[in-house]
């Protein structure tokens, strides 16, 4: 057990530090970096979902979603429309829709706000890695109460209470917009990971990969992520 924990802290970390250097590299590094990750992730989740689908579709749904949300959306259908005219199945159709919309369009967001600016990326970032830590010791010490047990079974009420007031006692202290966006950020941050518990369940899967070791694949990884900032990007543009 020892071994396990040092192991995951030591992958948490090196994610994290590789993360918080793309936030503060050249736009076009960043660019490509959040392009492998939209790689990374439609493969994961084409693969969970058996589908046969490129990744490739995934990313030039990203990068054309950079230049304008509606393109990307746009984009995606088409392509989901190909793949599911090529094999004439409805759930091939609404599959790639899903990985192209979830790998694509949601991973663009991410990128607008670095153009907007480095340090509200930073705060993000800061503040969906600060909920998931908390919730993650929280409810591994003090866990009694499943929280939505047929998603997530180690997931505790403990833990989202946890997360959610540590979360929010962390935002007061980072940021300067209302503390309600702050509550409306961690419930986005807890629904992305459910939604990708969702997913697993529904597939009998544990994890998208085991490329990050105890941390699963890149959708693991970043699934929360992924669920805030469209809503942050949103916020910060009012």
């Amino acid at each position: 057990m020892e071994r396990f924990y040092k192991s995951r802290e030591v992958v948490g970390l090196i994610v994290g530090l590789v993360s918080l250097g793309a936030v503060f590299s050249p736009y076009y590094i960043f660019l490509l970096a959040l392009a492998f990750l939209s790689f990374a992730i439609a493969r994961e989740v084409s693969k969970a979902l058996m589908v046969e689908f490129s990744p490739l579709l995934a990313v030039l749904v990203f990068l054309f979603a950079c230049l304008h949300t509606s393109i990307g959306i746009v984009l995606s259908a088409f392509f989901s429309l190909v793949i599911g005219y090529r094999s004439w199945n409805i759930e091939d159709f609404l599959k790639s829709f899903f990985v192209l919309m979830y790998a694509g369009i949601l991973p663009s967001y991410i990128y607008s706000i670095k153009m907007m600016d480095n340090y509200q990326l930073l705060k993000l970032l800061l503040l969906v890695w600060f909920v998931d830590v908390i919730s993650y010791y929280t409810g591994k010490n003090f866990g009694r109460h499943a929280f939505f047990p047929k998603l997530s079974p180690k997931k505790t009420w403990e833990g989202f209470l946890g997360g959610l007031v540590g979360g929010m006692t962390f935002f007061y202290f980072i940021s300067d917009i209302p503390m309600i966006y702050g509550f409306l950020l961690i419930l986005c941050a807890v629904t992305g990971d459910l939604f990708k518990s969702f997913v697993k369940r529904q597939m009998g899967i544990k994890d998208f990969s085991g490329v990050l070791g105890e941390h699963g694949g890149f959708t693991d990884r970043f699934d929360s992520l992924l669920f805030t900032a469209p809503v942050y990007f949103a916020l910060l543009s009012l």
